[in-house]
């Protein structure tokens, strides 16, 4: 990658991450106060929920608006009015469930340093010690004035890319920038033909499988990208493996990519080819 790097996307990573926690007294905590902690939390995430669910829906209309948009206005107050009562028990089961979940699988956008020095129990709760949180949030404001200055490049970066780049293919990486940080369902090399599945979106928003199929493939640089993938319980597809950027360039009369994924840690993968496609499932 010459545009979107590794470090260009762990530093955009990083940003604001302290905003997310409350910080707590710094001390040892007992299990007891780890408790305390606990309902501290989930009482807050309730009161938040319960929030959520009274504020009444927003009208936005006016004597132009046709029968039957005011209609509709009309039956969401009805149904606002007449909802059942908030559900406590509901709140405390997702609270419990996300606290689970990140106890399981802690916050990968913390700093290593900080989920060394802090119990993660409470980093599951969104707390931190207030001496951490004070460190976090200037590594954060560093970060930030680092990242606008790298943005700036980058943007000119790629609006160059995009104008040396052949108009035959203008269409291939618009539809690769439109697949960014969509699951790779598979992800094939045989010969010298490299086939991706990557379950995405048309142009409604509806869910849909692209294949990018590239023909006399010349792998230049391959951190070893896998996908496998799933699908879950509720229908919808799983994958240990993320297209994050694209990239595209003309080198030696071929087109050559460059992609970085998200593959049980940030992976490069780089090719030239012959020949490149997009296309829909539904038209193979």
């Amino acid at each position: 990658m010459r545009i979107y790097t590794k470090e260009y996307y762990t530093l955009m990573m990083s940003l604001g991450v302290a905003e997310l926690y409350e910080p707590v007294i710094d001390k040892d905590y007992t299990d007891e106060e780890i408790e305390e902690l606990y309902q501290k939390a989930l009482d807050k995430h309730i009161e938040e929920e319960r929030a959520d669910y009274d504020e009444p829906p927003e009208f936005d209309f006016d004597e132009d608006d046709d029968p039957e948009y005011i209609e509709m206005l009309r039956e969401e107050l009805e149904e606002y009015e007449n909802r059942e009562p908030f559900d406590e028990e509901e709140a405390k089961e997702e609270f419990r469930e996300m606290y689970e979940d990140n106890l399981e699988e802690p916050d990968e956008d913390l700093p290593d340093w900080v989920r060394e020095a802090v119990d993660p129990r409470i980093l599951a709760m969104y707390f931190m010690p207030e001496k951490i949180y004070r460190k976090l949030s200037e590594q954060d404001e560093t970060n930030e004035k680092k990242f606008e200055e790298l943005d700036e490049r980058v943007d000119e970066a790629w609006d160059d890319m995009m104008e040396a780049l052949p108009e035959e293919y203008e269409e291939l990486m618009d539809t690769l920038e439109g697949l960014e940080d969509a699951y790779v369902i598979s992800f094939d090399k045989t010969g010298d033909e490299i086939e991706l599945k990557i379950d995405g979106w048309d142009d409604e928003g509806e869910d849909a499988v692209f294949t990018l199929r590239f023909d006399e493939s010349e792998v230049l640089e391959d951190e070893g990208v896998e996908a496998h993938s799933t699908v879950d319980e509720d229908g919808d597809m799983e994958s240990d493996c993320e297209l994050l950027y694209s990239e595209m360039y003309m080198e030696d009369g071929k087109i050559e990519v460059h992609m970085m994924f998200e593959n049980n840690g940030l992976k490069y993968l780089t090719f030239r080819c012959a020949e490149a496609y997009a296309y829909m499932a539904a038209n193979e």
